[in-house]
């Protein structure tokens, strides 16, 4: 079946200006290596809507939404509350932000009308943003207004998010955080030694929600091994009791050994068994709807093969992905201590999933 890109020219106006480590060459670096790489006919190239102002009050404060349209048209300036310093906001920005929310829906409403089982939102991921204000590169959150349109404009009862972005998805994570019809998992790099700082693996939700955030530190250098034992002994067995009716990946190259931000130690083939596992959870359990949201990652030139790895594997495709820098650790690096960290979150999730009662 062909693969559905949501993706338009016009998200270049994403760009937090230069010497910034998030620019939007990004977006045309992908589909330029995806059009070089892919045979046209495996795959179609969906032009996105822009979101709506209903649609990102789903999730944003109207305040916060009309300050970004206002001063989107001039440079941000300091002692504005809505944005970290990390976020400035430059003009066009705020518009970017929805057109790349909208390739997320698009992607989103594709998956789950069984148009297009697996599609890919470009550009997705802005998990650090929260209801009234931005940080971490990201000013509206895709990943939640998306899962919630699904079940406030679509009917989903149950929605799984995978984070595997090295950052931890604190916005994300807040926002579901009581809320036992959203699985959220979330495999990254321990906070302790990187942005946001969150994360931790005791946050595990709160009221009705408890047991249903599960956040995974993995420490830095963390291997394509220690990723498998997650995938494996955690995403496997908590997908199959929670039978989610679609399943939301977010996350782009960050989690590579030679990103320029991170610290973890994934290889194209590792991000590859990522995508691949999770495509395979997807037609385990929810008939294949699989939405995959790429957008993070600081070595232009892992970039774009890391993005192809990831929606490749669910795909099928086989692709030769030739690592552009020299790997020296072990693929079994860190993996003692990844699999003593899966160990704990299984004990601790014991009372929340028959899975792990044993």
């Amino acid at each position: 079946m062909t693969l559905a890109i949501a993706y338009s020219d016009q998200m270049k106006g994403y760009d937090f200006g230069p010497g910034h480590p998030f620019r939007s060459d990004r977006y045309a670096r992908f589909m330029n290596l995806l059009r070089q790489r892919i045979d046209s006919a495996e795959f179609e190239v969906v032009e996105p809507r822009y979101a709506s102002d209903e649609e990102l009050l789903l999730i944003h404060d109207s305040n916060y939404i009309q300050f970004l349209r206002a001063e989107s048209g001039g440079l941000w300036s300091p002692g504005r509350e809505f944005l970290s310093p990390d976020t400035p906001l430059q003009p066009g920005l705020e518009k970017a932000a929805r057109l790349i929310v909208g390739a997320t829906l698009t992607a989103a409403e594709m998956s789950w009308e069984g148009r297009s089982p697996h599609a890919v939102g470009v550009g997705g991921g802005l998990h650090h943003a929260r209801r009234n204000c931005g940080a971490g590169f990201c000013i509206y959150n895709d990943v939640a207004i998306c899962v919630r349109s699904l079940m406030e404009n679509q009917g989903a009862k149950r929605v799984m998010i995978v984070d595997t972005d090295a950052h931890a998805g604190d916005g994300t994570c807040q926002t579901f955080y009581e809320d036992p019809r959203v699985l959220f998992v979330d495999i990254h790099q321990d906070p302790r030694t990187l942005y946001p700082g969150t994360g931790f693996a005791e946050e595990i939700g709160e009221g009705k929600g408890t047991g249903f955030t599960v956040n995974v530190p993995l420490p830095p250098g963390a291997s394509d091994d220690a990723y498998e034992c997650v995938l494996d002994e955690l995403l496997f067995p908590l997908a199959e009791e929670f039978a989610p009716e679609i399943i939301i990946r977010n996350g782009g190259s960050d989690p590579h050994f030679a990103d320029e931000l991170t610290d973890l130690g994934l290889t194209l083939k590792g991000l590859k068994t990522v995508g691949t596992k999770v495509g395979e959870v997807a037609k385990a359990v929810c008939g294949g709807k699989l939405v995959d949201l790429v957008g993070s990652g600081y070595n232009q030139a892992v970039l774009p093969l890391g993005w192809l790895a990831l929606v490749t594997g669910p795909a099928g495709l086989d692709l030769e992905l030739v690592e552009p820098f020299f790997f020296s650790l072990r693929v079994d690096h860190r993996l003692a201590e990844t699999r003593e960290i899966v160990k704990a979150a299984k004990d601790r999730l014991k009372p929340y999933w028959r899975c792990f009662a044993n």
